[in-house]
């Protein structure tokens, strides 16, 4: 909780509000130190926008950012210029502009390799339904690109490997329409989260191969980190094992061995497991019967035939 606070309130607030005082402000020489100011500030405005997770801090932020700093650029481009020429004797290496072409550069290259996770890996793809109706969903992390989704390192890192499997995962939250997804910042009740207790349905017609239905709902944002799938079902869909994870205790409306149909309700979503606040965990697997089965070898999920990134939206009707 600290760490996603600590972004949001320096990330998504206090440099983007420090980058638009500076191209407001800023002295430029010239036009081409101005065109550095605005690329620098407009890169990291795309950037916050596709990898921010925009959970505490309403989504549309970074369009109000992009309109003040519209106004902010015709500013400082009436005024850039006028400052007269570097002073005499000054060392030939401009500091300010270097600065200024380094931000631009380092904004831009984080932008592109967040967005180079909008495109799926080579390969099979799980082609699933929404496993969730009847609401509009925000999908916190997901797509293939560790800028976008954290649970891509445990593909990077051989000390993850284990859990590889999850590596492709989408989380989902429910948001109303102000986009909101809880009543309150970060309240302690799971209750008062909108995706809590949201039924959760088969998102693809197979067996149910392994459950677990008997662990607690943990208070946010304390987690459970021994079962870090919290209270889940694994389905096994022809060439793809499917995961749905942090559901609610008691809540699993099937067995190990029974035959589901895609839409049948399975569970409702909890807060179970390695999860700091409630939200559905859905990822796909090549199939596999290893006692860890987290370990299996990740696979691309579509949903609705759509590729899911942060940030995405799902509005799904009953």
């Amino acid at each position: 909780m600290a760490e996603i606070a600590f972004i949001t309130i320096v990330g998504e607030g206090l440099l983007p509000l420090a980058l638009l005082v500076w191209l407001w402000r800023g002295a430029c020489r010239s036009r081409v130190e101005w065109l550095l100011h605005a690329l620098s500030f407009s890169a990291y405005i795309a950037l916050i926008a596709v990898a921010g997770t925009w959970l505490l801090a309403p989504g549309y932020l970074p369009y109000g950012y992009a309109l003040v700093g519209l106004g902010a650029a015709a500013v400082s481009w009436r005024r850039a210029g006028r400052f007269g020429p570097r002073p005499a004797g000054r060392m030939k290496f401009d500091l300010p502009l270097a600065s200024s072409l380094g931000l631009a550069a380092f904004c831009t290259a984080m932008l592109f390799w967040a967005l180079s996770g909008y495109v799926p890996p080579a390969g099979p793809a799980a082609n699933l339904a929404s496993p969730l109706k009847d609401g509009t969903f925000h999908v916190v992390n997901g797509g293939y690109s560790i800028l976008i989704n954290p649970h891509m390192k445990t593909l990077a890192r051989e000390s993850l490997s284990a859990y590889r499997s999850q590596s492709y995962a989408l989380d989902f939250v429910r948001i109303d329409r102000f986009g909101r997804r809880a009543a309150g910042f970060w309240p302690s009740d799971p209750g008062r989260y909108l995706i809590f207790g949201e039924p959760v349905y088969a998102p693809c017609a197979g067996v149910v191969v392994q459950t677990e239905d008997q662990l607690p709902d943990q208070t946010p944002p304390e987690t459970d980190p021994i079962h870090p799938a919290g209270n889940f079902v694994r389905l096994e869909c022809g060439q793809a094992d499917v995961l749905l994870a942090h559901l609610m205790y008691a809540s699993l409306t099937v067995n190990t061995g029974d035959w589901v149909q895609t839409g049948r309700l399975i569970g409702k979503v909890g807060n179970s497991g390695l999860s700091t606040e409630p939200h559905l965990h859905l990822h796909a697997q090549h199939p596999g019967l290893e006692e860890n089965f987290l370990a299996r070898p990740p696979m691309p999920v579509r949903v609705d035939g759509r590729v899911l990134v942060r940030n995405s939206r799902l509005s799904v009707a009953d």
